[in-house]
């Protein structure tokens, strides 16, 4: 499927020696919702050079279904920064450099540095058990798609244990221009995730807040910085 400027919509595959990844597995929320999850991954991962058009009639047929869910997502993505609507839907893809990856990375470490160390003071024990179960996870997981998952798990009950709700508000803002494959782009930093995971808990068990900020914002960057360069391998730009 090709957009009038000879754009691939849906089958380049940036990732050489590998599969697309399997985006079309996204469940719940509403067609527009999973439509926007799709697009956001694949635009994301560089499926989409920036300025390519995405032509609505062909996506609402990709996706077997009318042009108003395409046009709703087309306009989150516009939202989101990663996409331009202009008159009479025409929609070019805006897309992430990979300075703007490392730059929504050093704000999601900033954000979740500062709520890390609220979070130190200021769990209850239920959310310090919270914490706990969802390292214990991370910790006993083998699959790459199940630490991408538990990851975020274990960053939410740390963000909800600070208590801060326009900073958590925040930081899903910034969380959705992170693809949901992360560790299939960047396998190296499974184990040093894993290591930084461990210092995190270890610091905020002993309610270092000092400390749990420090660790996790050098998580946050130094994936931010791999994944960046990553994108630079591999895409043009």
């Amino acid at each position: 499927m090709s957009a009038p400027d000879g754009h691939d919509l849906d089958s380049a595959n940036p990732w050489p020696g590998g599969p697309r990844p399997a985006v079309e597995s996204v469940v719940g929320g509403t067609v527009a919702d999973r439509i926007t999850a799709i697009l956001r991954e694949e635009i994301l991962l560089g499926n989409y050079t920036r300025g390519s058009r995405l032509d609505l009639d062909l996506l609402a047929e990709r996706f077997g279904t009318s042009r108003t869910p395409v046009r709703e997502a087309m306009f989150t993505l516009s939202q989101e920064g990663l996409a331009h609507v202009a008159q009479r839907s025409r929609v070019t893809v805006i897309g992430l450099t990979p300075q703007d990856v490392r730059d929504n990375f050093d704000v999601m470490a900033v954000l979740s540095g500062v709520a890390a160390k609220w979070a130190a003071y200021r769990m209850d024990d239920a959310a310090r058990t919270q914490i706990t179960r969802a390292w214990a996870r991370i910790s006993s997981a083998s699959e790459e798609n199940d630490l991408v998952r538990l990851s975020w798990d274990f960053h939410r009950e740390i963000n909800l244990a600070s208590g801060a709700e326009s900073l958590i508000n925040q930081l899903r803002n910034a969380g959705r221009l992170v693809p949901r494959t992360f560790f299939e782009l960047v396998p190296e930093q499974i184990s040093c995730s894993r290591v930084e995971h461990d210092e995190i808990f270890t610091a905020l068990m002993a309610r270092d807040g000092d400390g749990a900020r420090t660790v996790t914002e050098r998580h946050f960057r130094n994936a931010g910085r791999s994944l960046a360069a990553r994108l630079e391998a591999v895409i043009e730009f």
